[in-house]
């Protein structure tokens, strides 16, 4: 019987390789598929849109908590992407925040416009290899919210997200205007 359990786990272990090398193989092709159009997905689009950003596309919002209490969003784009763009969609996602969390008023920092540097080369075994740099605008607001609507400087939740997502939605950057956007990051970067 001892025999006949060591034959019974062998096939059964046999399987159970060929399946881990199966999904090692999978995953390593999507992740290497993933890598090869990193580029492609940063320089589709020549400017951001109102959209989520993802750990393959850093193009677009994102939320994050601060020690405060307020909230701190983020959006970035390609750097053909102007900062006022940019800051609408911050503002843009913190508003439609704000609504989904039924808050009724928010006030917002002024924005802080960063460019981040992507790299042009890397190394795999002592062998310098280029690569297209991913630079990215970066622009980031602090929020707060309340319920208080007659504050000055307060914003109409509901109202701040449906104006902003409408001119996101219709507006084009001219090509000369996305052209200095683009020198601009580039100059920063040093390229």
């Amino acid at each position: 019987m001892g025999l006949l359990n060591k034959r019974m786990r062998s096939p059964l272990a046999a399987c159970r390789r060929g399946s881990i090398i199966i999904l090692a193989l999978a995953t390593g092709a999507g992740l290497a598929a993933c890598g090869a159009t990193m580029s492609e997905l940063m320089t589709s689009s020549t400017v951001a849109n109102y959209q989520p950003a993802s750990l393959f596309s850093p193009s677009g919002y994102s939320l994050s908590n601060n020690a405060d209490g307020s909230l701190r969003v983020t959006a970035s784009g390609p750097p053909a992407t102007p900062a006022d763009r940019l800051e609408k969609i911050a503002l843009a996602r913190a508003a439609e925040y704000g609504a989904e969390q039924h808050l009724k008023s928010f006030k917002a920092t002024p924005a802080h416009v960063t460019v981040t540097c992507g790299k042009s080369e890397y190394f795999v075994k002592g062998e310098r290899n280029k690569v297209k740099p991913l630079d990215y605008r970066v622009v980031s607001i602090d929020v707060t919210y309340g319920t208080d609507i007659l504050d000055p400087a307060a914003r109409s939740t509901n109202e701040t997200a449906e104006t902003l997502k409408a001119q996101l939605a219709s507006e084009t950057i001219p090509p000369d205007v996305q052209a200095q956007a683009a020198q601009d990051v580039a100059r920063q970067c040093g390229r």
